[in-house]
């Protein structure tokens, strides 16, 4: 009788299904400075990624899996994005990367990324010039942006322009662009200054910049730049005030403690060149800068966060859509996917891999918040290449900084000023 009893056990066990097995996690990559001097724009990005991680995740996660995030800081330099980079995807346990800010980090991780066959998903709004097949752009193009802002200022009898920007890869590419829409339509540049990274000397600017009295200053200056340049430009001004377009700070940075304390009211009235506002009234928005706030506190939105949370998820519907996470299946997904994010639909455009977007402008306010006034009609197609150069005009230029700074994105400290226009041979 035992043995007959053992063996109805036996068959019993092995008719019974063992218990699931519990999938591997799915890992991903975060990206961003947790250290440095972009450290307190882009803490807000890797919070805005793991805020979208954690809503996928309660919902039971991708295909059966937890997603479960790497983080690595980035250390606002270029060459540690790059080794950063290497470091996540070369183990082969990370695939994808959310990160990226600065268009030196960005351009130092895509050959890395395109080396180990990974997957970038980058959020902020850049310089154009560009285009890998291994990057999903979900921050804007220039003509997403800059160009119909400048094309507002146009419409609105603006007719001579005064350029300043901070001396790496971002203005350069973007004023270039500017001068040349200028041109195209006979609107004067009375001006064009770049400044050291960083730098705090901007009184030689400020006086070029009054004394040519421009109807509209469009400033690609970053970082510490942006107080003492607006204290100077408007804290002792008896004559009219120039308005100026930003087209680098955002929400959070125009916002923050340090840009409050050193510009104060010196930058209300001014405008933004964007694509996303918080106080866009939809109901995704809402939703989105609720559960964000709950989260962080009162810190405001910006353009650049609602993309670094949008580009998760937007990665999340092309692995459900793939039923695979490898990046070839996410990229072959991800063409022509759109996703209800906040501030509005997007669409991912099946060539390029960048989404199409409404582009907007905002005027500060004294209290620091940008309020919409002016909106596209549609949301636009991305063009990473400005018609008003050709690809090979513009790869030109791009080589020509690269080189000119010594292998860098940014002139170095100390580093020459290159000239505003190229020099024979370049565009």
């Amino acid at each position: 009788m035992t043995v007959a009893v053992l063996g109805y056990v036996l068959l019993v066990s092995a008719m019974t299904p063992a218990e699931p097995r519990q999938r591997p996690p799915l890992r991903v990559g975060i990206l961003h400075s947790q250290t440095g001097r972009l450290a307190h724009l882009e803490r807000p990005l890797a919070d805005a990624t793991l805020m979208a991680i954690d809503e996928i995740n309660a919902r039971g996660g991708l295909l059966g899996r937890e997603v479960v995030p790497v983080q690595v800081d980035g250390a606002s330099r270029g060459r540690t994005f790059a080794q950063a980079t290497r470091k996540l995807l070369s183990g082969g346990a990370v695939r994808t990367i959310f990160g990226g800010y600065a268009s030196a980090a960005r351009r130092s991780m895509i050959p890395v990324v395109e080396r180990y066959d990974g997957l970038l998903f980058y959020p902020a709004v850049y310089e154009g010039g560009e285009t890998s097949h291994r990057v999903v752009y979900t921050g804007a193009t220039p003509n997403q942006y800059i160009t119909p802002a400048i094309q507002w200022f146009l419409d609105n009898g603006a007719r001579s322009f005064h350029l300043v920007g901070s001396d790496y890869i971002y203005p350069r590419v973007s004023l270039a662009l500017v001068r040349s829409q200028l041109a195209s339509c006979g609107a004067r540049v009375v001006g064009e200054d770049y400044l050291e990274p960083d730098t705090e000397k901007v009184s030689a600017v400020v006086r070029r910049i009054r004394g040519a009295e421009p109807d509209v200053i469009v400033s690609a200056l970053a970082g510490a730049t942006n107080g003492p340049f607006f204290t100077a430009l408007r804290g002792d001004a008896d004559g009219r005030r120039i308005p100026t377009l930003n087209l680098v700070s955002d929400e959070w940075e125009l916002r923050s403690a340090e840009a409050q304390r050193k510009a104060g009211a010196y930058v209300a009235g001014d405008f933004v060149a964007a694509n996303y506002f918080e106080s866009l009234p939809d109901a995704a928005n809402r939703r989105f800068v609720r559960e964000y706030k709950r989260r962080y506190g009162a810190r405001r939105v910006s353009d650049t966060i609602a993309a670094a949370y949008a580009g998760v998820h937007l990665w999340a519907h092309a692995v459900r859509s793939a039923q695979d996470a490898a990046p070839e299946a996410v990229l072959r997904a991800v063409r022509g996917a759109s996703l209800a994010a906040p501030g509005g639909t997007v669409y991912a455009d099946r060539q390029n891999r960048h989404l199409w977007k409404r582009a907007r402008v905002g005027r500060i306010r004294l209290d620091g918040r940008v309020e919409p006034v002016w909106s596209s009609e549609a949301v636009i197609r991305p063009a990473p290449y400005s018609p008003y150069r050709s690809k090979q005009e513009w790869d030109a230029l791009v080589r020509y900084l690269y080189h000119g700074w010594g292998a860098r994105w940014e002139r170095p400290p100390g580093g020459r000023l290159l000239p505003q226009e190229s020099r024979p041979g370049a565009p």
